[in-house]
């Protein structure tokens, strides 16, 4: 079960960054990848936001499925619960955001005319899909740190806990190079560079569990 939550992990990561390349390529009056973001597509305005939000979900719910119930047991110690850096990567945009995004949409694309995106400025569930996109920047940069400290105290995982750290910079370069330019061209590109460099640290992440478990080194209660 767990090795299919692993592969399930990988397919989501493919299907998330295929939905968003393919639809911003398809997504049409004046909407540019450049400059507009990923939960545009999204949108009650968008072009094909039915086919998109399928796929953040899907995506979602596999993300979160592999963080809680593979991840997670392969990166506790004997007798503990799941550790937090298993839950952060649950709680990430590549999963809860995801999830969040089917239910809580944006009114319009920034793309629309007379289109205002900001907290408080459209309908609630505008609101709170802005509001949990900010829960998620810090999510983003404190996961890879998080998930080093699970490394240096599990033998299954030594060696990984240099990448894990390194990891924590980019992702904060990212983020602060998303904020800056909100709203200007560059925005958009520098939010789908994130999301490729998030789906590609869950990647790693999901080859590592299969390889814990695998060899059946990981130290979780339930793993043998």
């Amino acid at each position: 079960m767990r090795m299919a939550l692993v592969r399930g992990a990988v397919v989501a990561q493919v299907l998330f960054t295929a939905v968003w390349s393919v639809g911003g390529i398809a997504e049409g009056r004046g909407y540019r990848s450049s400059a507009h973001g990923i939960s545009d597509l999204g949108a009650r305005t968008a072009d094909h936001a039915g086919l998109v939000l399928a796929a953040q979900g899907v995506a979602g719910v596999l993300t979160i499925a592999f963080a809680l119930f593979a991840l997670g047991p392969a990166l506790a110690a004997p007798g503990g619960r799941r550790p937090a850096g298993a839950w952060l990567v649950a709680a990430s945009p590549l999963g809860l955001d995801n999830v969040w995004d089917v239910l809580f949409r944006l009114d319009c694309r920034a793309a629309d005319p007379g289109c205002v995106q900001g907290l408080g400025s459209g309908s609630w569930q505008a609101t709170g899909h802005l509001a949990i996109s900010f829960v998620g920047f810090p999510v983003m940069v404190i996961t890879p740190s998080v998930l080093a400290a699970h490394f240096r105290a599990n033998p299954a995982w030594q060696g990984w806990s240099g990448g894990a750290l390194a990891f924590s910079p980019v992702m904060f370069i990212g983020v602060i190079a998303f904020i800056g330019l909100h709203g200007h061209a560059g925005a958009g590109y520098a939010e789908r560079a994130l999301a490729l460099a998030a789906s590609a640290g869950v990647v790693l992440l999901a080859l590592g569990t299969r390889r814990a478990l695998a060899d059946g080194c990981a130290r979780g209660p339930a793993v043998r």
